[in-house]
């Protein structure tokens, strides 16, 4: 029987895993390999997959070119894949590109990893950022934060709260005419009540009954109005709403922020109260970050058209896709290259363009439930980039500190150094 030549033999374990054939003692093997070959570099994009499958055949035919063509390694640059085991597969692709740059020089360096999550043996488990790294290169402190997640507090009429990441999946309690559901993990449903139930009496129709649904730090939630309309709340943000839309119009109140999907009705507009400001649309999807420790009130539009007004001096401009406006003492609007940035958070992450550390950190100050300190004269440089928010604080600013930011972790205090 032909020998086998160590690559040969790496190909065929690598597709004995990708086949789900490997055996325990083939795993080892191979992750023995993996574990002391030298760090490889594979570039895989957003879009690489667009099912499990095909991750895999894709990220095994990755292996085999670079176990056949060791130069191919200085073709690729700041990618690393780690495995863990999970439940069910779980594809999360996240790429970081940090850059900064000051009044003399612009430099740039990438910081990137890959996490995928497949039904495997816990032998196939490889910590993307360890403790002991972080604590070597800077003195953060081995207690770690983990990133937010689904909760929230709902107000109901009569003052009494129910604390959603709790309550379990059900009705949850009737309200000016709907009920209030909680559907799913992370989403709450305003919906009518069944005709057979006993009609509103004329109080209950004259006078509307208000919610409140309030994520606290670290905290999101989704909520799905009674015209139908759905609202994505981020991390310390409420958002204050009538259980039935009587009138012409359908207004909420907003403080923080929150991406809106509204259903259309030609007949009812849809306003949102902010800060110094009024949003008023028809049917459309747009994000507004009204944060009160942010410098500006940003309204970015993905779709449709919204208009947006100064309630201190009722000057308004229309928006068009792609552009954001900007309150401050007036408004102003922009176009954006790019509008995930506004959105990003909405869909798992951190993303910056050009960003100074105190924007960085403001938003994970608000995401880890953190409070931020900042010690002595801070270089004026820019971050840009893309972070995945189910990290860790630690192994985000393990990312951050790749420049010449450093950060302290006490308590949940984060201090910033130079």
């Amino acid at each position: 029987m032909k020998r086998l030549s160590s690559n040969e033999r790496y190909q065929e374990l690598a597709e004995k895993w990708l086949n789900n054939t490997i055996s325990k003692e083939e795993s080892d093997e191979f992750l023995q390999w993996y574990n002391t070959v030298p760090e490889r570099d594979i570039y895989i994009p957003a879009d690489f997959a667009e099912s499990d499958q095909e991750l895999k055949g894709r990220i095994f035919a990755q292996i085999n070119h670079h176990i056949s063509d060791p130069i191919a390694y200085s073709y690729y640059h700041t990618f690393k894949i780690w495995i863990s085991a999970a439940a069910a597969i779980i594809i999360a692709i996240v790429s970081f590109s940090l850059f900064f740059s000051s009044e003399s020089e612009v430099l740039k360096q990438e910081v990137a990893k890959v996490q995928l999550a497949v039904p495997q043996t816990e032998s196939f488990v490889k910590p993307v950022s360890p403790i002991s790294e972080i604590k070597s290169e800077n003195p953060i402190a081995v207690k770690d934060i983990e990133a937010g997640e689904n909760k929230a507090i709902l107000t109901l009429g009569d003052g009494s709260q129910i604390i959603l990441d709790d309550a379990k999946n059900g009705i949850l309690a009737n309200q000016g005419g709907n009920s209030v559901l909680k559907a799913a993990e992370g989403e709450v449903i305003y919906s009518f009540i069944s005709e057979k139930q006993d009609p509103l009496s004329k109080d209950e129709q004259a006078a509307p009954v208000y919610n409140t649904i309030e994520t606290p730090k670290g905290g999101k939630f989704q909520v799905k109005l009674p015209d139908g309309s759905k609202v994505w709340l981020n991390a310390a943000s409420s958002l204050r709403f009538p259980t039935v839309f009587n009138g012409s119009k359908r207004q909420v109140e907003l403080t923080g922020e929150a991406y809106f999907e509204v259903a259309p009705d030609k007949n009812k507009i849809f306003e949102v109260n902010t800060r110094n400001q009024v949003v008023q649309v028809l049917g459309t999807n747009f994000n507004i970050n009204a944060y009160y420790d942010e410098p500006t009130v940003n309204t970015t539009l993905l779709e449709g058209s919204v208009r947006v007004s100064d309630l201190r001096t009722n000057i308004s401009q229309l928006l068009k896709p792609g552009e954001q406006s900007q309150l401050s003492e007036h408004i102003d609007v922009i176009n954006l290259k790019d509008t995930n940035e506004a959105v990003a958070w909405k869909a798992g992450y951190f993303q910056f363009d050009e960003a100074d550390i105190k924007t960085v950190m403001r938003q994970i100050e608000r995401w880890y439930d953190v409070s931020v300190v900042y010690e002595g004269e801070l270089p004026n440089y820019r971050f840009g980039g893309e972070i995945e928010r189910n990290l860790s604080l630690l192994q985000v600013l393990k990312v951050l500190q790749k420049t010449k930011v450093h950060f302290r972790l006490k308590g949940r205090e984060v201090i910033v150094m130079p």
